[in-house]
């Protein structure tokens, strides 16, 4: 006995006549027949008293209507809410991000996916540079959001960018660079770089030494430190200064800290950085494709 049996059982019980429901079942009258034959032979008691002019239930018929209506009435349910986990519009999405920059500023998408698919519930959590792949494959986050660098090289994930914003430099606002129009190579070439994560060299300062936007700079001269916090304070305190992208700028309270901005003349480029979304390509969370979606729009 299987799940189409007892729909078949059940809208016999509920017509009360093999034609009728044999029809709505898309089968003969024949083979209604025959199907409730077997299932009684199975159970071992009467389901139908059937005469030439009448179809009824038996007692025992009745009361395994009754459980086996809840059954099909769970399984069709079950069927639903699965079809929904696997369109991507119920579940859970944990997300990693770098700091809680990239989290204010993709706050708009995550607040639009939300509202559009409400059945599914975003986490976001944020962990230094360097560790978001341990996070993926260890299975703490679906799906993490920073610089691409990592990801690429990463034969198991899926790569989405986002976005490309210009690369600005952090510094004090003691700094003697901080009066500066713009800032060159040549101009900071002895400073120490204050840079973020496990891995000591942040994605973009790797990016920008790749392009060879940053010869003659001394990537020596680094100081790494565990999160965005620690990077900001380091950098206030006058012991370095920091690649960052643009969008960071209306994310920090200029005004009251003791930072500047400075934009950047690289050998007559101004640099940019790359945010993207990275994920396991095998099995990824179905609800992935639908917050994607969102992310990218412009």
């Amino acid at each position: 006995m299987d799940i189409k049996g007892l729909q078949y059982f059940v809208t016999a019980a509920e017509r009360l006549n093999f034609t009728v429901a044999a029809k709505a079942c898309y089968i003969t009258q024949t083979a209604m027949s025959l199907h409730i034959k077997k299932m009684e032979d199975e159970l071992g008691f009467k389901l139908f008293i059937r005469d030439k002019h009448t179809t009824n239930l038996t007692d025992a018929g009745r009361a395994f209507y009754l459980r086996a209506r809840e059954i099909i009435l769970s399984y069709e349910a079950a069927v639903r809410h699965s079809a929904s986990v696997n369109d991507g519009v119920v579940g859970v999405v944990d997300v990693i991000l770098p700091s809680c920059i990239e989290g204010f500023m993709l706050m708009d998408r995550f607040r639009a996916f939300s509202e559009t698919y409400p059945e599914v519930r975003i986490n976001v959590n944020v962990e230094p540079p360097g560790r978001h792949i341990d996070c993926i494959r260890s299975g703490r986050a679906d799906i993490c959001i920073g610089a691409p660098d990592d990801m690429e090289l990463d034969d198991d994930f899926a790569v989405e960018r986002l976005r490309e914003d210009p690369v600005t430099i952090l510094c004090g606002k003691h700094h003697p660079l901080a009066s500066a129009d713009r800032v060159t190579v040549e101009m900071i070439s002895r400073e120490p770089v204050v840079v973020c994560g496990p891995k000591g060299i942040p994605n973009v300062f790797r990016t920008l030494r790749n392009n060879r936007l940053l010869s003659g700079l001394d990537s020596d001269m680094t100081l790494s430190v565990d999160n965005m916090d620690d990077m900001l304070l380091t950098i206030e305190l006058g012991r370095g200064i920091g690649f960052l992208p643009e969008f960071v700028r209306n994310h920090i309270p200029i005004d009251t800290s003791g930072l500047a901005f400075l934009n950047c003349d690289f050998n007559g480029r101004v640099p940019t950085m790359t945010t993207a979304a990275g994920y396991l390509k095998v099995t990824p969370n179905p609800a992935i494709t639908n917050l994607l979606q969102m992310l990218k729009r412009n």
